[in-house]
């Protein structure tokens, strides 16, 4: 992906329109196809999530069209409530269709780049998952705080997923603005206050962390 960025304080570029439902649309079948990585991520986040109680609730920050949520609501029916998150009114509408068949799904569009994003959200949650979306915040300076918002809406003991890319080349500078090492998001979570902070796993460029808010 060639992005002009030039400044390491700015806020990086987006290359994908969300807003934009042709861009979605090409986005989301491309996903499909150069990143299989993401079938055994989402299967490590339902294997999170299936350890929670009966009665679960959680909540997916950047949902896409639906395919975490899909993967997990199948394999854990101990979640009462699952809502999904998007900024995109067509990512929503994709979920929409493809969650049909499950009553524990809700759906709130909102920006969680926004100071007022959690406005319409029911916590506290027994788990907040993120599957390549912290980064759409765009710039690693933002992701502390927004971890410690997350925190917030969490139950004591509550748990933060999160799977993210980190930096394929650090001599590119939207890369290492934008994407965090394993080190910088072990730290974030560390800082918004997160107990069991903890590198899960690492498939090539991609890892999955967790914390636990305090009890």
């Amino acid at each position: 992906m060639s992005i002009d960025y030039t400044d390491p304080n700015a806020d990086v570029p987006p290359g994908v329109d969300f807003l934009n439902a042709l861009e979605v649309d090409a986005w989301v079948a491309a996903c499909e196809v150069d990143k299989p990585w993401r079938v055994p991520m989402r299967q490590r986040f339902a294997d999170l999530l299936s350890a929670l109680p009966n009665g679960a609730t959680a909540l997916e920050i950047g949902s896409g069209p639906g395919l975490l949520a899909e993967c997990i609501l199948e394999a854990c029916p101990n979640i009462e409530s699952y809502t999904l998150l998007d900024w995109s009114e067509h990512m929503l509408d994709l979920s929409k269709a493809r969650l049909s068949r499950f009553h524990a799904a809700q759906f709130i569009q909102a920006d969680f780049k926004q100071a007022y994003w959690r406005k319409q959200l029911s916590p506290p949650y027994s788990a907040v998952v993120a599957m390549q979306a912290v980064h759409e915040i765009r710039h690693k300076r933002h992701v502390p705080g927004f971890y410690r918002q997350v925190r917030d809406i969490l139950e004591p003991g509550g748990v933060l997923a999160v799977c993210d890319g980190i930096p394929r080349d650090t001599s590119i500078l939207w890369q290492t603005s934008l994407l965090m090492t394993v080190e910088e998001q072990l730290e974030a979570l560390t800082f918004a206050g997160f107990a069991n902070v903890q590198l899960e796993s690492q498939l090539g460029a991609t890892v999955f962390v967790t914390g636990r808010a305090p009890k």
